[in-house]
């Protein structure tokens, strides 16, 4: 099964145990952009908290494999790495108010003829930035091109969780254009 199937079935199952979610990463950089950057992961954020992950998990396709070491990981760390076959799917639980809010922006878009719902152009960008990889960089240039890269609105939230004097709120800053 190809990737684009593999999230159409993973937002099936999810939408069918309401468990309440959104992709993001590069799918979701797709539709900020209008431009598909190749990806070989799942990320998905999930508007539960980490004591729900026996639900969660259960209500995943065949075929993701995980454990009770990941079920310890999610309820320590709120996040945890499966694989689908060779397909990295990471999962997100909410564990701080700001991602109770991001559940409220979430965009549902047209995908293999099926919604499928998705971060917001904004909280994505929120991510990425506390993310701090270089591609997740790249990625806010890409935005800041695209002009979907709300930089005020994402500023206030990295200085409301990291404070003014972070590395990332001046690197922000810097692609306002």
């Amino acid at each position: 099964m190809g990737l684009p199937d593999k999230i159409v079935e993973l937002h099936r199952a999810l939408d069918a145990a309401d468990v309440p979610h959104a992709f993001g990463g590069a799918l979701a950089l797709a539709w900020c952009t209008q431009r598909a950057r190749g990806t070989i992961d799942l990320d998905v954020n999930l508007f539960v908290p980490p004591a729900r992950a026996e639900e969660v998990v259960a209500a995943l396709p065949d075929g993701v494999a995980h454990d009770d070491a990941d079920l310890a990981r999610i309820r320590t760390e709120g996040q945890v790495r499966l694989w689908w076959e060779s397909t990295p799917v990471d999962l997100f639980f909410n564990t701080t108010d700001f991602h109770e809010r991001v559940a409220e922006r979430i965009r549902d878009e047209p995908f293999l003829g099926v919604d499928v719902p998705f971060l917001s152009c904004r909280d994505l960008a929120v991510f990425k930035a506390f993310f701090d990889r270089t591609k997740d960089w790249a990625d806010l240039e890409e935005m800041a091109a695209a002009r979907t890269l709300d930089v005020e609105a994402v500023l206030g939230v990295l200085v409301a969780h990291l404070g003014g004097s972070d590395p990332r709120v001046e690197r922000l800053r810097a692609l306002r254009g």
